[in-house]
């Protein structure tokens, strides 16, 4: 055979495929759903230790005061999920801080401010219809400017546990290995469960506290704002319990400015776990949702 007309056959190189890399085990569902109870497991047993050391090292025995530090047991949450995200989730830490986002979004004093309105709002409508309907009957206590603000502080604490938590850690998380609707619903039913033993649950409040965990979940998706969450999630409960003096989810102050004399049960209102139980929440909870989506909807068209 002439060399010339000799076909030169290619010569075909062995390239490994390109493989994905591989996710951690840690963002499974499973996973994130053990690893945050493990840190809420631990961190409660720091707060109760902090709370009997600060009833024996300041000798509390008031009772509405007892009751504020009850939140504030929550601060074992804050830190275990803070130290847990520092070590291993460096971006979800990093989420936690200030940042600037477009249209006024994120981690932001405004956000924050606007978080505070909106919870004390959304909760003062509830509340405001179960009084006109005859549901309650509130009587104004002493006003103790100084214990108002002490438990203010303490609420917060709360807040700031569940919301690093629900909308920091275990959303943060999922979302990295499934598509951002699973995040949503694995979040919002989680934050649910945790409240499934509190006093007067019921199937409608159960609904309730999980349609919240979605409105605060699209907070999170469309103004990447954790500062918003906690401060509506913050909002919410110390109007609920603090100012109005009505039951939080199932728990009664007994230092509020307002005092519930008496109430009955009502589409407007649950004797036995208050407006939560209510489904004028359910509706208020599936306005603002609608809302912060069709607002932000509108603000991110493209002018023409």
């Amino acid at each position: 055979m002439d060399e010339q007309n000799k076909q030169i056959e290619p010569v075909v190189c062995s390239v490994p495929a390109e493989t994905k890399p591989r996710r951690p085990v840690r963002h499974m569902i499973w996973a994130v759903c053990l690893i945050a109870f493990a840190l809420m497991l631990l961190g409660s047993l720091l707060g109760v230790l902090v709370y009997f050391l600060l009833i024996r090292v300041f000798a509390i025995t008031d009772g509405a005061t007892l009751f504020a530090l009850e939140y504030f047991t929550c601060i074992g949450e804050v830190f275990t999920v803070l130290l847990y995200t520092l070590l291993c989730e460096k971006p979800i830490f990093r989420s936690f801080g200030p940042r600037a986002r477009e249209w006024g979004g994120g981690n932001t004093p405004k956000l924050f401010g606007l978080g505070l309105l909106a919870g004390f709002g959304m909760n003062a409508l509830c509340v405001l219809l179960a009084w006109l309907h005859g549901d309650l009957v509130l009587s104004v206590g002493a006003f103790r400017p100084l214990y108002l603000l002490f438990a203010l502080v303490c609420v917060l604490i709360q807040s700031v546990s569940e919301e690093l938590m629900m909308r920091g850690y275990v959303m943060g998380a999922i979302r990295q290995r499934y598509p951002l609707w699973v995040a949503v619903a694995v979040n919002a039913l989680f934050f649910g469960a945790l409240h499934l033993l509190n006093n007067g649950i019921t199937v409608l409040s159960f609904a309730n506290i999980v349609l919240f965990g979605l409105f605060m979940s699209f907070v999170m998706i469309k103004l990447k704002s954790l500062w918003f969450c906690i401060a509506a999630h913050t909002a919410w409960n110390y109007s609920q319990s603090i100012f109005f003096g009505l039951p939080n989810s199932g728990i009664v102050s007994e230092g509020s400015f307002f005092h519930l004399e008496a109430a009955r049960d009502s589409v407007f209102y649950s004797a036995a776990f208050g407006v939560e139980g209510s489904i004028t929440t359910a509706l208020v909870n599936l306005a603002a949702a609608l809302l912060i989506l069709l607002v932000l909807r509108i603000r991110q068209k493209p002018e023409a």
